[in-house]
Order: structure tokens, then sequence, then C-alpha cells
């Protein structure tokens, strides 16, 4: 399960911070925020905002670099329903690392090459900071 948090805290600066990340392979909301805790020991006045369950159906790759962004490609898959007869349009989220909007756009470009009838709808840069 792919969660959204939203937390707050005083960095070591004294300047407060109201972040956002994504956290992977938690199975409850109490996983979520021990691995919060977990990551965020030190920090004053640290404050656990907001928990949801993520649209994003997966992480499709791993950051490489310190400078890479969190995207979100929503896809459309289209398919013919024989139990109704119709065809259909599923559409799904996929987050995933990328520096530039060019290689974002070049990245799951080549993801919806994988041999199911993708189509990208649309791409754009995430407000997440990070992911634990």
């Amino acid at each position: 399960m792919i969660y959204e948090v939203t937390v707050s805290y005083t960095n070591s600066e004294g300047k407060f911070k109201k972040e956002s990340y994504i956290i992977e392979n938690a199975l409850t909301f109490t996983d979520v925020e021990t691995i919060l805790y977990r990551e965020f020991d030190g920090e004053q006045n640290f404050e656990v905002l907001a928990i949801k369950r993520s649209n994003a159906k997966e992480i499709a790759n791993k950051s490489d670099r310190d400078t890479d962004s969190i995207w979100v490609a929503e896809l459309a898959y289209t398919f013919y329903d024989e139990r109704t007869e119709a065809e259909k349009t599923t559409k799904y989220k996929v987050l995933f690392f990328s520096e530039t909007y060019d290689s974002a756009n070049a990245f799951i470009s080549e993801y919806v090459k994988q041999g199911y009838d993708l189509g990208l709808v649309g791409l754009k840069l995430t407000r997440f900071k990070g992911m634990f």
C-alpha cells in the first residue's frame, strides 16, 4: 500500500516546515506513523498532520540522485469487457522519480510500451519531498 502524508516540524535552524512525503509498503496507518516518528526523530514540534491512502497504484522506479523529484503519470488502459460487450477505459496513476520534465517524459514514454495498450493521459510534478 502507498500512503501520502503531511508533517510539520521545526528544523534545526528554528524554521517551521510543512512537508509531504510518500510512504511505501506500510500495512496500516499505525505503521505509517511509526515510520514517520522514526525518520523525524529529534525534530522539534514534530506532528503528523495527515495520512491518506494514495491513488497511485505503484512506484515505477527508485531515486538515483538527490536532485530527483517525484512525478505522477495518469495512464489509461482500454479493454473489451466481454460481460457487457463494450469497450471500457480504466485510468490509474503511477509515481516515479526523475530529475527534469524531459527525463520524466522519456521515462514514462518507455514505461507505457511495456506490452499493454497504455496511453498517457497526464504528467505532472508532485509536491512530495521524498519517500520513506
